[in-house]
């Protein structure tokens, strides 16, 4: 079984817009080590991180996290240690609150696959 590591996906969504950072290949498995968020802006930010079956439609159950809030100009950094088989997506989402101008948040997932 071979190992890469490396980075698995990057985006700097449209707010408000559900944008896959990583879908898992097919014959593959992947550890997801670490998401970091960063919110560019200077308003604050409230994200969702959602790890669902690529058969599968978005439901309650798929959030890793849900509406948390990023402080501006601040960054976020998480080691969930999620482990996936094929077809899985990462997606993310940039919820930003009405009246806020937060879209310069970019979401970053570091990991291994293995195939």
């Amino acid at each position: 079984m071979a190992t890469a590591y490396k980075i698995l996906g990057q985006t700097l969504p449209t707010a408000n817009t559900l944008s896959n950072v990583y879908v898992v290949p097919t014959s593959t498995s992947a550890i997801v080590s670490t998401i970091t968020i960063c919110n560019q802006s200077s308003a604050n930010a409230n994200i969702d991180i959602m790890i669902r079956p690529i058969n599968e439609t978005l439901a309650n159950k798929h959030y890793l996290v849900k509406g948390v809030t990023i402080p501006r100009a601040d960054t976020m950094i998480l080691s969930p240690g999620v482990t996936l088989n094929a077809s899985v997506i990462v997606a993310v989402n940039n919820a930003v609150a009405s009246g806020e101008t937060a879209a310069n948040v970019s979401f970053n997932v570091f990991g291994v696959e293995l195939t």
